[in-house]
């Protein structure tokens, strides 16, 4: 249990428009994992925002920024679950940020040019395209001392 990944991941089930969360991994309590997600979660509330993302002494650099990415992720999935019945695809027809700045969507990949799209679909792209990346073994590996051949560079 403790060679598993840092973190829960919390991902829609089938459709995002299904508007229902599937918890994909657990943290197993105890783990070291589970004790950097408690750190990060108490430090948030102390009001000083650089300590709480200031890498705790002696932890891992990238295993502190995949538990918090992950964290991130999951918190974003939730807000964006409480909203879904208010942004539809009729209600909310672009992806915008005002009448000023308009957002399309491309991945590089399988969406090469910008595509004009609803905020939901926008939004699902989007999820999608994190939750590739976080099941990505190269970018978050999911076993405790497996080799990262990407490496975070925050200098």
């Amino acid at each position: 249990m403790e060679d598993e990944i840092a973190c829960e991941l919390s991902v829609f089930s089938g459709s995002r428009s299904s508007k229902t969360f599937k918890p994909k991994k657990n943290i197993p309590e105890g783990s070291h994992q589970y004790e950097l997600l408690k750190h990060a979660e108490a430090t948030l509330g102390s009001g000083n925002l650089r300590m709480a993302v200031m890498l705790p002494e002696g932890e891992d650099l990238n295993e502190w920024v995949a538990v918090n990415t992950v964290d991130f992720f999951n918190q974003i999935n939730m807000l964006y679950g409480t909203i879904t019945d208010f942004c539809t695809e009729e209600s909310c027809p672009v992806m915008s940020a005002g009448p000023k700045y308009e957002y399309h969507w491309a991945d590089g990949t399988n969406i090469k040019k910008p595509i004009k799209c609803s905020a939901p679909k926008y939004i699902d792209y989007l999820m999608t395209w994190v939750q590739d990346q976080l099941d990505d073994e190269t970018l978050f590996p999911s076993k405790i001392g497996i080799i990262v051949l990407y490496t975070w560079d925050l200098s």
